[in-house]
């Protein structure tokens, strides 16, 4: 009985790892110009020219040989991009993004919110992603760090780290009020008309003339 117990307790615990076990994210190629060779375990396993049909690959113990030209691949949100001459491996396991760059031409990384990391050669970096951040740190070599802007430009090196913001920053959208000042028509004044009233014209009453009749004056005494 105890035995039974015991077997089913270490079949659920077998499955429960296998169940929460991150898998690896898979690695998408995106642009490619030139050669490229994919190498695991030292040898070339595949050749890579512009026309070919673009795996993806899973597998993220092999490393990319960039002959000539360029590459970009993503995975984990992380941008990877490299040119002739480059050398590197890039591995994703759920919020964490690894890369390490061999001899050769320096590789750069851009992430979720438009921050770059140059590395250098002989570099490894990682990246974890929490709480509104990403957290580089670098483990071995040297890199430097610039903000999406290209104003802020730190170099990390290995055993430092530095937190950049995981998302782009949002746009601010300013809006112009513009206040537009009604000036007042000026207030039409009422203007009175003055009628001058002349006078009616005097009318002269001619002056009246009383006449009185004189009896005639008889020279004859009576």
């Amino acid at each position: 009985m105890k035995l039974s117990k015991l077997l089913v307790a270490a079949f659920v615990a077998v499955f429960a790892g296998s169940a929460f076990a991150q898998t690896p994210a898979a690695i998408k190629i995106k642009k490619m110009t030139g050669t490229v060779n994919i190498v695991k375990d030292g040898q070339v396993v595949m050749t890579l020219k512009p026309g070919d049909a673009i795996p993806e690959i899973t597998d993220t113990s092999v490393s990319f040989a960039i002959v000539d030209g360029t590459i970009e691949v993503e995975v984990g949100g992380k941008t990877v991009t490299a040119a002739t001459g480059s050398n590197f491996t890039v591995a994703a396991s759920g919020a964490q993004v690894s890369v390490a760059v061999a001899a050769g031409t320096p590789v750069a990384v851009k992430t979720e919110s438009g921050n770059n990391v140059v590395m250098t050669s002989n570099s490894e970096v990682s990246m974890s992603k929490t709480n509104g951040t990403v957290e580089i740190s670098v483990t071995k070599g040297s890199a430097v760090v610039t903000n999406a802007s290209g104003g802020d430009t730190k170099t990390v090196s290995a055993g430092q780290s530095v937190a950049v913001p995981s998302a782009p920053a949002a746009a601010v959208t300013t809006t112009q009020t513009t206040t537009k000042t009604e000036t007042a028509e000026p207030t039409e004044t009422a203007v009175t008309e003055t009628v001058v009233v002349e006078p009616p014209p005097t009318t002269t009453v001619p002056e009246t003339q009383v006449v009185q009749e004189s009896g005639e004056v008889s020279s004859s005494n009576p």
